[in-house]
């Protein structure tokens, strides 16, 4: 069962990598610019969040 849901998981990342690569070639550089902005808020929010729990 464990090694089994390891392939999976591996399976899965690398199938999930590809697409994103795809996705990412399909888009224009102001939108690229815009989605790395986004990403950046949300692992900022992201991590507030955890320390705030943590604390």
């Amino acid at each position: 069962m464990n090694g089994s849901f390891k392939r999976g998981a591996f399976m899965g990342s690398l199938i999930g990598a590809s697409a994103a690569v795809f996705a990412a070639s399909r888009i224009g550089p102001m939108q690229k610019r815009k989605i790395r902005r986004n990403t950046r808020k949300a692992i900022s929010n992201i991590k507030d969040g955890m320390n705030l729990i943590w604390k």
